[in-house]
């Protein structure tokens, strides 16, 4: 299996933590998305405007408006997109509930979780190199709060809803980072793997509702007493 340059110290820490968990993280900082990435590859040539006419008339199952486009994009809306066999819709129930009862403290581990502290390591460098981070990061923080809420909605990523949607142009912008920093950057990908790896953005959703409890310096998981009981973890205790 090959290891990152940039991975391995924090992956050899890893290792005395959680061996499976480890190796399976740093296994997927090599992998991208193969299927996005030809879709984009096709659609590189085409207009912007165009490309968003072809998206759009695939979000909204229309066939006429798709009959022109690439035949990546065409397969990926009409057969590319299926659910794995293990996937089980009623399973998310518990994890909707908890948000719908917890909101603020989900939101802010988001943020503080992922965003702040995430940014302050390697899964930054993609958003470094092009300037993502300091030329649009509020508008970014709204883009990502804003699909949060969305996928913690009932249905909210059953195919072709919002949060669906919203997850499925993220997959698109991601693709697109990926071929033009492995394009028109001097990206190092023994040193750093893929830009915007399979590990990188499979992490955010556990890290941000984890992130209440172990952030404690700055959350506390502190619930004011007046508001509706929670149930999220904080620390070792429950608050309840």
């Amino acid at each position: 299996m090959k290891i990152p340059a940039a991975y391995q110290p924090g992956y050899r820490k890893a290792l005395a933590v959680d061996i499976e968990a480890a190796k399976n993280y740093i296994s997927h900082t090599m992998v991208g998305d193969p299927v996005m990435e030809a879709v984009v590859a096709d659609l590189e040539p085409l207009p912007q405007k165009q490309v968003h006419k072809f998206i759009q008339a695939g979000m909204e199952q229309d066939p006429d408006g798709l009959k022109d486009a690439p035949e990546s994009l065409r397969d990926f809306f009409t057969s590319g997109i299926t659910d794995p066999d293990w996937l089980d819709y009623d399973a998310f129930g518990p994890g909707i509930r908890a948000f719908q009862r917890n909101p603020g403290q989900i939101l802010t581990g988001f943020v503080g979780g992922v965003l702040t502290d995430g940014f302050g390591t390697l899964i930054s460098k993609s958003f470094v190199e092009r300037g993502r981070i300091f030329d649009s990061g509020v508008r970014r923080l709204r883009q990502n709060k804003r699909h949060q809420l969305e996928i913690f909605l009932p249905g909210g990523l059953q195919r072709f809803s919002d949060g669906w949607k919203l997850s499925v142009r993220i997959r698109f912008i991601h693709a697109q980072v990926r071929h033009m920093l492995m394009r028109d950057t001097d990206w190092d990908v023994d040193t750093f793997g893929v830009p915007i790896s399979a590990a990188t953005w499979a992490m955010p959703r556990p890290v941000s509702l984890r992130a209440p409890s172990i952030i404690p310096g700055r959350l506390r998981c502190a619930t004011p007493k007046r508001n509706a009981p929670v149930s999220m973890p904080c620390g070792d205790t429950q608050v309840s």
